[in-house]
């Protein structure tokens, strides 16, 4: 059957009588009765709905329009608004946030305009679910990902995709210019055709599959209509990894298992991965558990030639993670259906010993060197007030870095270490934290409330301190932006430089080499935190036994987040509130805190009664 591609809403205008006359249909108010009421005989005649049935079809198209707008500006009610439309039961504070969402007139397009106002609903359904909930994500998506933009995308093909295009660039004096960029191809001299029986073995972006291996012809590809533009085995990788671009962290996880599984396939298996069996998936398997010599090397930079798939042996808990990332992975082929069956699920996971402690509390800080690190006065406060020469010279800085405010930058740390320690995000929670999401209570004056969205694509809140606003509050001010305006859509966290790579400057500078306000990525964050907490548990000048130096050179963003849940606890706070704040699925999660903070108990009263 012929597909169509048209992309585009109707252009249907309403008036503010509609608006009026949905209220009052929301508040149950007889068809008959609003027409009456609300609209003249000639208008109706205009309208077409010079009957009930009519006039409810214009209402109903109208709360449909209004309910997708209001659920992209908004996801904490997207359930509320479904409910109600399902029920038609609402209250009188939903239809008044619903109509609300009239105040906005898309008679022009604007960058920020959700795709919902634009595009059928199933193309906003679908564009959304790929992260481009606005005009402008929509533009720096295709401008990142190139011509090829909607392959990954199911049921968008080329046809709809140049609509897409194309209206986007007949609107460029409202929007701005549309930036088509090219495929991102690898560097061919760099690249490695993979063979059969191969040792010379490269990460997935180096590497080139040969024509009868690349999977165009698999014995199990699906032979009806594939919902992803995917010629060949490579294709799908990248159609499926790109689902995770605003996951860097599952991304490059699930990455590094299909690479690994996609080099065996070729070289040990000699087979493509879209033809591999039952008994290919329970070879690997085998494989992963013994891995060969060749296979495995010092952790290297994706781009050097002695670059090896495996840093060591898989431990069960590794072994298992893999096999479960495939056949996810290959599920996934099957939905879309570029394969026709998957040949893991009847592959049993590998036995996993279950762990007493699942997360290790024990990297949380002790409260008094949490204390001394970051309360007032203490050592990141030190320097933050230190002269920018004094820390060159201290940290013996060249380079970009020595062009660098040291002191805003530890700012900027000492933001994001209190952003963390006193509520418990996570690093990725985090780095893509902004400003519109952060609110005062007026209640409580030093606590903030601050929205987050955690794993499991679920959102919650959490309440910073005063100190920990203040903190962010002088970062801002070191980014020369306005943090007073808690409409932003800034994150709370950006760096002040841009790193001196050809992707970090492409990301962070304007076509005048000025610094835009992107955010970190998760690796970002993490590596400014850590590069700090290291030069403090180094720094001689500090009054630092050798236990606190270990303890701050070993920490991690995530330790934070430990020290959060441990400080916590032993502040008595009720489990299931920390449960709440931390985004525990299961309370039995949160209980590790207790015993972690029981063992700390032990310990303290057994130096007690040793002293006595």
């Amino acid at each position: 059957m012929a597909q169509h591609n048209e992309v585009l809403l109707h252009a249907r205008h309403f008036t503010r009588v509609d608006f009026t006359a949905l209220r009052a249909w929301l508040n149950r108010l007889p068809l008959h009765q609003i027409s009456a009421l609300y609209y003249h005989e000639d208008d109706l005649q205009v309208l077409d709905c010079n009957s009930d049935g009519k006039l409810q079809n214009r209402l109903e198209e109208l709360r449909d329009r209004l309910i997708e707008r209001a659920i992209d500006n908004n996801a904490h009610v997207a359930e509320l608004l479904r409910n109600a439309r399902r029920s038609h039961a609402w209250s009188g504070k939903l239809v008044n946030f619903l109509v609300q969402a009239a105040d906005t007139q898309f008679s022009k397009p604007e960058r920020n305009d959700p795709v919902s106002a634009w595009f059928r609903p199933a193309i906003a359904r679908l564009l959304r679910a790929e992260g481009a909930r606005s005009l402008g994500d929509l533009m720096a998506l295709i401008a990142t990902r190139g011509n090829g933009w909607w392959k990954p995308i199911p049921r968008i093909g080329a046809g709809k995709a140049a609509r897409i295009v194309a209206w986007l660039q007949s609107q460029a004096s409202e929007i701005g210019e549309l930036t088509l960029g090219a495929d991102i191809q690898p560097d061919p001299a760099s690249c490695v055709v993979l063979r059969p029986g191969q040792t010379d073995l490269a990460p997935i972006e180096r590497i080139l599959l040969p024509y009868e291996l690349d999977g165009h012809e698999g014995r199990n590809r699906h032979s009806g209509l594939c919902l992803i533009s995917a010629r060949h085995d490579r294709d799908a990788i990248d159609a499926y990894l790109y689902k995770f671009r605003a996951q860097e962290k599952t991304r490059r996880a699930y990455q590094k298992e299909i690479e690994r599984f996609l080099l065996w396939c070729i070289t040990v298996r000699s087979t493509p991965m879209s033809a591999v069996l039952q008994d290919d998936c329970e070879a690997y398997k085998d494989f992963i558990a013994s891995i060969p010599p060749n296979w495995v090397g010092l952790k290297r930079k994706r781009h050097d030639h002695g670059w090896r798939p495996f840093a060591g042996p898989l431990s069960p808990a590794s072994q298992r993670y893999a096999i479960q990332a495939i056949r996810l992975f290959f599920n996934w082929l099957v939905n879309v259906r570029y394969l026709g069956g998957n040949p893991w699920m009847t592959v049993a996971d590998p036995r996993v010993a279950t762990a007493i402690h699942p997360i290790q509390i024990d990297k949380a800080l002790p409260e008094a060197l949490w204390s001394k690190l970051i309360a007032g006065g203490g050592l990141i406060d030190q320097l933050c007030t230190t002269p920018d020469e004094v820390l060159r010279q201290r940290y013996r800085l060249r380079g970009a870095t020595a062009q660098l405010s040291m002191s805003a930058q530890f700012r900027l740390v000492r933001a994001a270490l209190l952003l963390i320690g006193d509520t418990g995000i996570r690093r990725e929670e985090a780095a893509y934290a902004t400003r519109d999401k952060l609110k005062s209570l007026p209640d409580t004056p030093d606590l903030w409330e601050l929205d987050v969205l955690g794993k499991r694509n679920k959102w919650r809140t959490v309440f910073p301190t005063k100190r920990a606003v203040d903190a962010l509050r002088a970062h801002w001010a070191d980014r020369g932006s306005d943090f007073s305006y808690g409409l932003s859509e800034l994150p709370l966290l950006s760096p002040l430089m841009a790193p001196p790579t050809q992707s970090a400057q492409a990301k962070h500078l304007d076509e005048q080499q000025q610094l835009l306000e992107r955010g970190f990525s998760v690796d970002g964050l993490y590596q400014v935190i850590k590069t700090a907490l290291r030069r403090i548990a180094t720094d001689e000048t500090f009054p630092l036994d050798e236990w606190e130096r270990g303890q701050l050179h070993r920490a991690a963003p995530h330790a934070f987040r430990h020290t959060f849940g441990t400080h916590a606890v032993a502040s008595d706070v009720p489990l299931d509130v920390v449960q709440k704040v931390l985004g525990h699925a299961s309370l039995q999660t949160t209980t590790i805190y207790v015993q972690a903070e029981k063992k700390r108990s032990i310990a303290e009263l057994g130096k007690f009664l040793r002293n006595t």
